[in-house]
């Protein structure tokens, strides 16, 4: 079975879940992970080269075109409770679509999706993580969170509820690994702000040198730092909303409240769609949940995170997702 995956390279989550893709595949097909084509001759160039193949789409918005005489299946990632209608029309083009999280794939049927629309979870255990083995918190707390250098990560929230939570400098430590994109600077000296690139064994190894992961994110289409956090065996604050709903149990992280709001900011106005909500917490909401993290015990905290392993491996680990993903294929291959 000949099959190509065509990524959107320059968007890091992309990269990796194209990634993860080609790797769990190629033991057992042919494939090819390219950048997705971005002008009318180099799609026609990949049609010739690839007929009749299976063409895995990882890309977003405008971005989704099919390939002539090939089987195109659109993976698409979106964080907001609407999906915008032209990129619902671009998906109907598609002979099918999966969606990584049960989030994405209601978004898409209320926006009307006519296409078949299938949860194929990808494989997320797959990579070489370095979990905890100590849960006891030793000194200064230290969190931790992952993510790029835009307001949909909340970052300002997330600093203002640990400000918050320690209004006296130096009682905790809050790193946030961002994209070396970023321009702004910490607020105080214990915020700590990496604005390097790393590799991804550097990436994974970082989750358990710290004692939580928290995110006041705004809205995940999958939340790929999280399930990170999950494999590191890492405890987690964040929201139960979007894309965390499909990657967390309510007994294996501790939930920062959040208000479902309408979202009226957008990066670009093709992103917009009307009426589009996110999940808002309040720094307030932020600081209360870490002051709640630090009364649990080292045993309660080593006991969420084996839930939420437990838990997260039923969707996206390899022995039941690969085997979601190969009776897929089979099926298509079958028609």
């Amino acid at each position: 079975m000949n099959i190509a995956i065509l990524t959107d390279f320059h968007r890091g989550s992309y990269k990796v879940i194209g990634e993860l893709y080609q790797n769990i595949l190629t033991p057992f097909h042919d494939i090819e992970h390219l950048p997705t084509p971005k002008k009318e001759q180099d799609r026609i160039a990949f049609a010739e080269r690839f007929p009749s193949g299976i063409v895995l789409h990882n890309t977003l918005g405008k971005g989704f075109l099919p390939i002539d005489g090939c089987y195109n299946v659109a993976i698409p990632h979106h964080e907001w409770s609407e999906y915008p209608i032209p990129w619902i029309h671009l998906l109907d083009k598609f002979d099918e679509v999966w969606t990584t999280t049960n989030h994405v794939k209601q978004v898409l049927d209320k926006g009307k999706l006519k296409r078949p629309c299938f949860f194929i979870p990808p494989v997320l255990d797959q990579e070489q993580f370095i979990p905890k083995n100590d849960w006891k918190i030793e000194g200064t707390p230290c969190f931790y969170f992952v993510g790029e250098a835009h307001f949909r990560k909340a970052h300002h929230l997330l600093m203002q509820g640990f400000m918050n939570a320690f209004p006296q400098v130096g009682k905790a430590r809050l790193t946030i690994k961002t994209s070396s994109s970023c321009s702004w600077s910490s607020p105080r000296e214990d915020i700590i702000i990496i604005k390097k690139e790393w590799s991804r064994a550097k990436l994974l190894a970082e989750y358990s040198r710290h004692d939580c992961f928290i995110s006041a994110s705004l809205g995940e289409g999958l939340g790929l730092p999280v399930a990170e956090a999950i494999m590191a065996e890492l405890p987690i604050c964040t929201n139960f909303w979007g894309g965390h709903k499909s990657l967390l149990t309510r007994n294996g992280f501790i939930e920062i409240p959040h208000e479902e709001i309408i979202q009226p900011f957008t990066s670009d106005p093709a992103f917009y769609a009307e009426n589009q909500k996110c999940a808002y917490s309040s720094p307030e909401n932020i600081k209360n949940t870490i002051k709640k993290f630090l009364k649990t015990s080292q045993t309660e905290r080593k006991e969420i995170t084996q839930i939420a392993k437990e838990y997260f491996l039923k969707t996206y680990g390899r022995e039941n997702a690969l085997k979601n993903i190969e009776s897929r294929l089979v099926e298509i291959n079958q028609k």
